[in-house]
Order: structure tokens, then C-alpha cells, then sequence
């Protein structure tokens, strides 16, 4: 979810943005900047259609939905937080004891740089604390769901 691009936070215009709004994808800095942000409504970015006609041609004639994104786009929409769960997260005593220990924040922050955030949690989801961490995560999502 890590922003890691430089990015300004769109909401108070001094802190690099760590993470993107579920919806709009506006970069944010912090759990307040993120509420500031949705005490208006936004909507999801434009999408262009970058298909050649051919391909959208043929996608309208088979009767199926033109998808303008990657399945892999698709996949992490279906795991990318909602604000409840950012909430869920924010209130759960396990989770903010866990990072608590430095040693949990620099592999976090390792994953955050990492130019493959996905295979670094894989290969941290070896070690004990961090599978800790990653079950703390899943079990607060998953409450009250």
C-alpha cells in the first residue's frame, strides 16, 4: 500500500504520502490526513480505454466487459483496505503492541522501500514475529466482518 514515490501528501502538503486512498487513489501521509480527505466524497481516477478498436470491437461483440486494467489490478482491489478496516486497524491493541518493536518497524520499513513489496512479505512471513504481525493484521480486518 506503501506510496515510496516522493509524492507530497495531498491533504496537508508536508509529509511524503506512505499510502493511497482506496477510492480516488490521492496520496495521504497519515490515518488524520486520510480522514480530512474523506470528509468529501471522491471518485475513482478516469480510466482511458488504451485497447486498439479491434480488441474493443471484438469485446462488445462477444458481450463482455471491456476491462481497460490488468487482472492484477483487479486482484488487489479485492485486498486493498476500505476505511473501516483502516479503523479496525487504528483501534486494535495487538497490532499497535506489535509495532512497537523496532526491529517490526525496519522490516516494515525494509518491505516499504523494497522495488517487490510482495515477495519481501512472502519472505518475511517466514520468520515467527512477522507471521505474528501478518496474523494481528488479518484477525483485526476480520473482526465484526
Amino acid at each position: 500500500m506503501g506510496g515510496g514515490s516522493g509524492e507530497v501528501c495531498t491533504v496537508c502538503s508536508e509529509v511524503v504520502s506512505k499510502y493511497k486512498c482506496p477510492t480516488c487513489r490521492a496520496g495521504y501521509c497519515s490515518v488524520k490526513c486520510f480522514k480530512l480527505h474523506k470528509i468529501e466524497p471522491c471518485a475513482p481516477p478516469a480510466v482511458h480505454n488504451t485497447l486498439p478498436a479491434a480488441a474493443t470491437t471484438a469485446a462488445a461483440v462477444a458481450g463482455e466487459k471491456e476491462h481497460f486494467g490488468s487482472r492484477d489490478d483487479d486482484e488487489e482491489e479485492k485486498h486493498r483496505l476500505t476505511p473501516d478496516d483502516l479503523k479496525k486497524l487504528d483501534s486494535s491493541a495487538q497490532v499497535k503492541e506489535l509495532l512497537t518493536n523496532p526491529n517490526m518497524r525496519a522490516l516494515l520499513e525494509a518491505v516499504r522501500k523494497d522495488p517487490n513489496p510482495v515477495e519481501a512479505i512472502r519472505a518475511l512471513r517466514q520468520r515467527s514475529d512477522f507471521e505474528a504481525l501478518a496474523q494481528a493484521l488479518i484477525g483485526a480486518t476480520e473482526t465484526g466482518s
